[in-house]
């Protein structure tokens, strides 16, 4: 709670990459705190067991499978978790991975 008696934790959160690692480990520090969580990720075994996480806490969850490149899937799930979970999303997290141009550039040798 904060100093005027507020509590501003968030209610309905929403993380994508929730199925595993980084993703994952928020998710579970979302629901510690109550939060209502909707889950995003393409890999649907990952992502009921973050939803199982989530409700062993005692929070809500929604896994969404989509691919978050599809902005209309994205919007489609977005849609689903405000009426689902309630009609405003306080938080969101993303995860995004990130390429070296090391790593993605290809190896020549003379």
């Amino acid at each position: 709670m904060n100093v005027e008696g507020h509590d501003r934790s968030p209610r309905v959160v929403v993380v994508t990459g929730a199925s595993a690692g980084v993703g994952r480990a928020t998710v579970r520090a979302f629901a510690s705190r109550g939060a209502s969580i909707g889950l995003l990720a393409r890999g649907t075994e990952g992502l009921r067991a973050s939803a199982n996480d989530v409700e062993a806490q005692g929070s809500q969850a929604l896994p969404i499978s989509v691919d978050v490149a599809d902005s209309a899937a994205v919007d489609e799930a977005a849609a689903r978790i405000e009426e689902d979970l309630g009609p405003r999303i306080t938080a969101l997290s993303r995860r995004l991975p990130i390429r070296s141009r090391r790593s993605s550039a290809r190896s020549t040798s003379g």
